[in-house]
């Protein structure tokens, strides 16, 4: 009896400890964001997905505004999720004439920028003598941008170029008075949610 009990107990401290290693497991974006959050779902795909991250100490901000570098790294990892699904980026890592910093090379950005440069997601503007990659940027920015992926991947026409008429209904996020505002600060969560919608449209499998 005293050897059944023993057992037992044994089972439930094993039992309690991987329940505590579980919790413990759990990713930050569980642990920093309301699991309520009207986002939760987009946000956690994307990030499963590895197309978003949090910060060095282990927590999302979802209400922090997005950095450039961010951006521009969120959108490599992206066009690396559908090429990994087996859709390229048409003239992604070609050959192409190189392009240079000019004093932020080493920034952990820019390596990301360049590629969107070279696929002609971003436009080929003169690099100014220091880029700032750490501004924090507006919406329209990010919309910008996915009408060139999505230009690039031939989902839309270039007869779609302005961001309001090919995103306005389908992959940016309203606000309460039922605009965009595409020239306010663009928060993380809104990012991820955007990618998230950009992604469907994309390739809608993953």
């Amino acid at each position: 009896m005293r050897t059944a009990v023993l057992s037992l107990s044994l089972a439930l401290v094993a039992l309690m400890a991987f329940a505590a290693g579980a919790a413990w497991g759990q990713d930050y974006i569980t642990e920093t964001v309301d699991p309520l959050a009207p986002y939760m779902l987009e946000l956690e795909r994307v990030y499963e997905l590895g197309i978003i991250e949090g910060y060095m100490d282990n927590t999302f901000r979802p209400h922090e505004i997005v950095e450039r570098a961010e951006l521009y790294v969120a959108f490599n990892r992206l066009i690396d999720v559908v090429r990994m699904n087996g859709t390229e980026l048409p003239g992604d890592y070609e050959p192409h004439l190189a392009t240079y910093g000019r004093g932020v090379r080493d920034h952990w950005g820019m390596e990301a920028w360049e590629r969107l440069l070279k696929t002609f997601c971003v436009e080929k503007r003169p690099v100014p003598l220091v880029r700032n990659l750490d501004a924090k940027i507006k919406r329209i920015e990010f919309a910008e941008l996915a009408v060139a992926v999505l230009r690039g991947y031939g989902v839309i026409p270039y007869s779609l170029a302005p961001a309001e008429v090919a995103l306005d209904d389908e992959i940016m996020v309203k606000q309460a008075d039922g605009k965009v505002h595409y020239q306010e600060a663009m928060p993380r969560w809104e990012m991820a949610v955007a990618l998230s919608r950009l992604l469907d449209r994309i390739d809608p499998t993953l």
